[in-house]
């Protein structure tokens, strides 16, 4: 399905940090799922360092290619930080000072209470003629520019807080005054826990095709996977009604692992299913460092059924803590079904909880065997029944050792998603 270049979207993320592989680019992803829900499809996204020359190159770029071009990050007051600079010399302006940007700068300081330097002012300056987009979210304001070639560029905060915030308050309005192409557009979500990206393929077949309607994007990270269905048609309420019905269907396909609409924070959402069922619980957590009772605590009032965290590491508090016998621990191991089981049961009787959930394993990136490799982990779970007696059963995860920090992610995720469904092992 060919675009008119109005629909097209491009993205160019500036810093050092991002081509050094120090932390991520979040704002392409971002930014290019919110298009889809304003009728554009982003064709690119380019990362380039803190260089004038190469900004202003990736701007001449984009704009060629597209009708709107996102440009984030660089907006600070340092001298590396010169994305202003390479968008001017792109849309050929000068810089000049903004007094309403410089108000702005000096504004957010003083509610801050903090020192101005000098420094700062290189936050006020935007290309001759641009306008300045307001930042209600940190120090540097944004602005719009016409390239050359007709593109609107849109040049916004780095930090993803910063941006999205924006966006919300000053770019979605700009854009839905704006619209293109004829058809109206709505979303659904989908999120599920535990569910491989190539199971839920298989599944859903040809409703991912790209020329589907609705439409399904699918994102997965660390053990939850995203559903986002965009619905098309003149009519926005056919629209929506498209989205929606697409969203109640992948979740019939998948009930066991359905968790709802959009999820930001799965550790809150389990808190805060744990709350409404009432019913008390603990973990014991070896390889995960007490990661599980942290995220759970993300949900208000959840102290009402958490009882706490047994971070048990050495084999020795395994027993003390636990009560899990020295005899599992010679004969199986820490990281075993044996350990997991006792060490879930252990944390449900010392707790005098109804559902207790363990976590041991090898998250590296030392410590694994050919038996045993890192990436190995058994969870265990612990149930009261209304009998009063106690059921254990365990499962095991092999991970990639793609990193000690990524395997304990994934193992708190997997744990977490047996709190909300302890009986899907």
């Amino acid at each position: 399905m060919s675009l008119d270049r109005a629909e097209q979207v491009a993205v160019v993320s500036v810093g050092d940090e991002l081509l050094a592989g120090a932390h991520p680019d979040l704002n392409g992803p971002f930014l290019a799922g919110q298009m889809a829900l304003h009728g554009r499809s982003v064709r690119r996204v380019l990362v380039v360092g803190d260089d004038e020359a190469d900004i202003a190159g990736a701007v001449d770029l984009a704009a060629r290619e597209a009708g709107l071009v996102f440009v984030t990050g660089g907006l600070g007051p340092t001298l590396d930080d010169v994305t202003r600079h390479g968008v001017a010399r792109s849309v050929g302006a000068p810089l000049v000072e903004s007094a309403e940007a410089w108000a702005e700068v000096r504004g957010w300081f003083e509610r801050a209470g903090r020192e101005i330097l000098d420094s700062n002012r290189r936050q006020a300056l935007l290309p001759e003629g641009a306008e300045r987009v307001p930042n209600a979210f940190g120090t540097a304001p944004g602005f719009r520019a016409i390239h050359p070639s007709g593109a609107a560029v849109i040049v916004l905060p780095g930090p993803p807080r910063e941006l999205q915030g924006v966006f919300v308050a000053e770019v979605e309005p700009w854009l839905r005054e704006r619209p293109v192409g004829t058809l109206a557009r709505a979303r659904a979500v989908a999120c599920f826990a535990d569910l491989p990206e190539s199971t839920f393929a298989e599944r859903v077949g040809d409703w991912m095709a790209r020329d589907a309607n609705p439409l399904i994007g699918v994102t997965a990270k660390e053990g939850i996977l995203t559903a986002r269905c965009v619905g098309r048609d003149e009519d926005p309420a056919e629209a929506l009604r498209l989205a929606e019905a697409r969203a109640a269907e992948l979740a019939a396909l998948f009930p066991d692992q359905h968790l709802g609409g959009e999820v930001e924070d799965f550790g809150a959402f389990v808190g805060a299913q744990l709350v409404a069922r009432g019913e008390t619980f603990a973990v014991a957590e070896s390889c995960t460092g007490g990661a599980v009772a942290g995220a759970v605590t993300a949900a208000p009032g959840v102290s009402a059924v958490f009882r706490g965290s047994f971070v048990t590491y050495a084999d020795d508090w395994k027993e003390s803590a636990l009560g899990v016998p020295g005899s599992i621990l010679q004969e199986h191991g820490a990281v075993s079904r044996a350990c997991a089981e006792a060490m879930a049961r252990g944390a449900l009787l010392e707790a005098d909880v109804q559902l207790a959930v363990s976590v041991t394993g090898i998250a590296g990136p030392d410590g694994g065997t050919d038996d045993k490799p890192v990436g190995l982990v058994w969870f265990g779970v612990a149930r009261r029944g209304a009998d009063g007696q106690v059921t254990t059963r365990a499962v095991e995860r092999r991970w990639p050792p793609l990193g000690r920090a990524r395997v304990r992610r994934w193992a708190r995720n997997k744990a977490l998603s047996l709190l909300l469904r302890p009986d899907a092992i």
